[in-house]
């Protein structure tokens, strides 16, 4: 069974014993995007009713399925008297990857919930490609060469790529999720010097989803990648030969003047190993091996002052920056929040300088920092808000865990950014703790990112959400997150929103942004926004979480510290109205968007037997709107976000009435638009065959079929489409060769298919014979095959059926089925001859004339013995010209027409033919 749509379900709390008493003690209910927040009245026993029952709360505030259940992960103290609790969502003993709900308590008062589950009613666990299998391709996908489990270093900390199955949420194009059977691998590879989370798909053996472990400063503006690295060497530890002595050096540092640092005489020697802090920092010179392997060389000084004199002929001054910053950022946190080391576990941090020859770039790999060298565009990468902005991502790998593409990797850059310009600002506040990079980049403007004016800088960032420079990262706008194309759909510019939202919130500031509002924001200064900062990240966000998911949250925890109604609580919330987020703040008015758009207004043409075309003003909204719904009378036939959508699939001579809705972000629906009444054309009589469709086509869909003259592209987004004006023209006796070809929004998915033809003309497919074809369910696209027509067919027109269906095939000529597409074409069955829609007889004798393609997209093309030019006239399927005029290039221009059945005519004195033509 094929893993169910899994819009992010919170259903209201009145369900049952237990329900009941947790509704008395909600305080406000707040449900955003794919995610909600449940607060707690104060004063109330909630805590004692969350602890009760074995999990029961969670069971029934949920309502969890059965099979399925919150398992406890993590307890943590935070600072201050706040303490979290997270729970993770198994269902029949799988985890349900990005499925959190954590509490949140004050004083052991739990306060209130948050968090992501999804629906878990309707899932697979049965896997059908092995683990062997999924992790070739895992490999594969990522270009991995040679395995970090087959080197030293890999072998000596026991790294291997085992595979664990899990559900992972699947964004489809329409917004909504999907949970998939997959298989999660690390792979952490050796050459290249790569390290991501893939995820396999267990039923079809794809690729779901690349989640890089290994995180880069700014690689859109750092050049080149690194390539063809190894990681070799014993784990980090101190060794067991020498006597270790911590002593406090003299560091001149490139970027930051003299510091003080710690270090370790090892054999008469100082090196730049400090194991005061956690389980170590440690600093090593990788000599700029060429990409082939990280060593752990220690740096060394004679006398403990380590001077520019000494160490910046070999550019190990750069290390001095490194070491001294890695130190202070560690001690900002483990003193402003109690947190030892990024994992809070006091976890080893190494940190590699000259790395590779000439690289352009910093990065996290999921256990260590490396910093290039740099070359056209950039100094050595060792700057204090970079070195910051690495171990941030460390923090946000063990917490958030955000996801590293869209929107959650857009969060997770700007968190690492806010990160170094917060350390930065504690340790260094004479540096322009705004800017990003600035002593590190040689061009101009000399700076990589700017937090206080995202628009300039190298690298062109949005200040306001979906505003100028916003990348589209939704799943139409950019189908596959990827490194080298699109930087994971936007992360290192859609950050620029987080950072000048966080900018606002310390230093304050007035203005209009890009979608007109018109802000005034009184800074907190830094203290208060970096303990605001920290609780978002660390105790409501989870892996999937947008930025509407960060505006709630952030209000929430600015609640949390300072109270609600508090300065801090206001300069939050209208820092996210500059951003394009949510509602300035006014006293009492509800923290998230609660305007609607405007209402479209609605109008139909086109209209035939079986379809019309709907079109639409667009919406407006005080933040934006994100699509459309279609309604016929009450029921919904889809979602798109033009302003146009084709409906197939209707009934002649009937009356429908159509309306659309508009939607933002928020979720918030405006109110129907007009509604249009459209009765269809009249047809002859017509046969009512069973209905069949599938109940959604977000994912996969039939984009083209091709049988006989059949040659039918359809962009249709309906579970069954009505094709039937399309005609095949077939011969008894005749073989002819069927082709389909899949549509994916994304993911290569599984699809079976089968193609009924009614022989005998009594309106069912049920008859022996009348499954023409069929093909296994297979990622192959197209599929092909041959369908003969019988002997014993009748003469005249008949129905066609083409069904695709999610990993099976179907079954079934009629009736509905969870995923896929079917569409209906007619065929006209005839005892000899051949007939070609693309050729038809002039009224001169001998001679022929081509119409070419058909179906057609933008350009009708005509071939004719005599090549003259032609007077053409387009009719609609009304009978109204809609086009006409002369061919100048033996071709026509049929680009502005929209999608339906015409009748072109053609006449040049000598030749004319009246033809259909259908317009995609």
């Amino acid at each position: 069974m094929k893993n169910k749509l899994t819009l992010m379900v919170f259903v209201p709390l009145l369900v049952s014993g237990i329900a009941l008493q947790a509704q008395r003690y909600v305080e406000q209910r707040i449900d955003n995007g794919n995610s909600s927040l449940i607060t707690f009245k104060p004063g109330t026993n909630a805590r004692d009713l969350a602890l009760s029952d074995n999990g029961k709360f969670f069971s029934e505030v949920l309502n969890l399925p059965a099979g399925s259940k919150m398992v406890k992960i993590k307890s943590a103290k935070l600072f201050s008297d706040f303490s979290d609790e997270k729970y993770q969502l198994y269902h029949n003993g799988v985890k349900v990857e990005l499925a959190n709900y954590i509490l949140h308590y004050v004083k052991g008062n739990l306060v209130s919930m948050n968090g992501e589950i999804y629906d878990t009613s309707d899932v697979n666990t049965q896997a059908d490609v092995s683990e062997p299998d999924a992790l070739n391709k895992a490999i594969k996908h990522l270009g991995a060469q040679v395995l970090m489990s087959n080197t030293a270093y890999g072998r000596e900390i026991g790294y291997q790529p085992k595979g664990e199955l899990v559900l992972l949420p699947v964004e489809a194009s329409n917004e909504k999720y999907r949970l998939l059977l997959a298989y999660k691998f690390d792979i952490f590879s050796a050459e290249p010097f790569l390290r991501s989370h893939v995820y396999i798909d267990a039923k079809s053996g794809a690729v779901l989803l690349d989640d890089p472990i290994m995180k880069h400063a700014g690689e859109n503006a750092h050049g080149k990648e690194l390539k063809n690295v190894n990681v070799f060497g014993p784990e980090n530890k101190l060794g067991e030969n020498f006597k270790a002595t911590f002593v406090i050096g003299n560091a001149e540092t490139r970027y930051s003047g003299t510091k003080s640092i710690e270090t370790t005489l090892v054999n008469g020697k100082y090196a730049l190993k400090d194991n005061t802090r956690g389980g170590g920092v440690n600093t090593y010179n990788n000599n700029n091996a060429n990409y082939s392997i990280l060593t752990k060389n220690n740096i060394t000084d004679t006398d403990n002052n380590w001077t520019t004199a000494e160490h910046s002929a070999t550019g190990n001054d750069v290390a001095l920056d490194v070491h001294w910053g890695v130190e202070k950022t560690y001690d900002y946190f483990k003193d402003t929040f109690g947190r030892n080391s990024y994992d809070n576990q006091g976890a080893i941090l190494d940190n590699y300088v000259h790395v590779g020859n000439s690289w352009e770039n910093a990065a996290w790999t999921g256990s260590a920092m490396v910093y290039g060298d740099g070359a056209t565009n950039f100094k050595p990468l060792a700057a204090f808000d970079v070195t910051a902005h690495e171990l941030g991502h460390a923090i946000c790998q063990e917490e958030a865990a955000l996801v590293y593409q869209r929107e959650p990797g857009a969060l997770n850059e700007g968190f690492s950014d806010i990160w170094g310009a917060i350390v930065e600002n504690a340790y260094a506040p004479e540096k322009q703790n705004f800017l990003i990079g600035e002593d590190i980049t040689k061009i101009s403007p000399n700076y990589l990112r700017s937090m206080s004016n995202p628009n300039s800088g190298l690298s062109k960032q949005p200040d306001t959400y979906k505003g100028t420079y916003w990348k589209d990262a939704t799943t139409t706008g950019c189908v596959t997150p990827s490194q080298q194309q699109n930087d994971y759909c936007g992360v290192h510019t859609n950050s620029g929103v987080l950072n000048f939202w966080f900018y606002l919130l310390v230093t304050g500031g007035t203005g209009t942004n890009d979608i007109g509002n018109n802000y005034n924001v009184t800074g907190v200064g830094f203290e208060k926004a970096a303990k605001i900062v920290y609780r978002l990240e660390t105790s409501y966000l989870t892996g999937s979480s947008t930025y509407a998911n960060a505006m709630t949250y952030g209000i929430q925890s600015a609640k949390d510290l300072f109270g609600a109604d508090s300065a801090e609580h206001k300069a939050t919330q209208n820092a996210f109205y500059a951003v394009g987020l949510g509602t300035a703040y006014t006293g009492g008015t509800p923290i998230t968007d609660t305007q609607a758009p405007t209402s479209p207004q609605l109008s139909a043409s086109s209209t035939t037997q079986n379809s019309t075309a709907l079109s639409w003003s667009g919406s407006t909204d005080n933040v934006a709107v994100t699509g459309y719904d279609v309604y016929r009378g009450t029921n919904l036939l889809g979602s798109t976000s033009a302003t146009t959508y084709s409906v197939t699939g209707l009934s002649p001579s009937t009356s429908y009435s159509f309306t659309v809705k508009a939607k933002d972000a928020a979720g918030n629906i405006s109110a129907a638009s007009n509604a249009v009444n459209v009765t269809t054309l009249s047809g002859g009589t017509t046969i009512a065959y069973c209905s069949s469709s599938a109940n959604s086509t977000s994912d996969e869909r039939i984009s083209n079929v091709k049988f006989a003259d059949i040659n039918q592209s359809s962009t249709g987004t309906a579970g069954y489409e009505n094709f039937t004006s399309v005609v095949g023209n077939v011969v008894k006796g005749n073989s002819y060769s069927i082709s389909i070809t899949p549509y994916w929004s994304s993911i290569t998915y599984s699809e079976g298919y089968a193609v009924y033809i009614d022989y005998n003309g009594d309106g069912d497919f049920t008859d022996i014979g009348e499954l023409a074809w069929s093909k296994t369910a297979s990622t192959t696209s197209p599929v092909s095959g041959n369908i003969t027509i019988p002997s014993t067919a009748i003469t005249g027109n008949t129905r066609m059926r083409v069904i695709m269906k999610y990993n099976a095939v179907p079954s079934s000529s009629c009736g509905t089925f969870s995923y896929g597409q079917v569409e209906d074409y007619a065929l006209k069955i005839t005892s000899t001859g051949t007939v070609s829609s693309l050729i038809a007889e002039s009224s001169t004798d001998n001679v022929t004339i081509s119409v070419y393609p058909n179906p057609v997209k933008d350009v009708i093309k005509i071939k004719s013995q005599s090549d003259s030019e032609f007077k053409y006239q387009l009719i609609d399927a009304r009978g109204s010209v809609v086009q006409s005029g002369e061919t100048k290039s033996q071709s026509i221009n049929v680009e502005s027409l929209l999608q339906g059945v015409y009748i072109l005519s053609l006449d040049n004195g000598k030749e004319k033919i009246t033809q259909k033509i259908i317009k995609n």
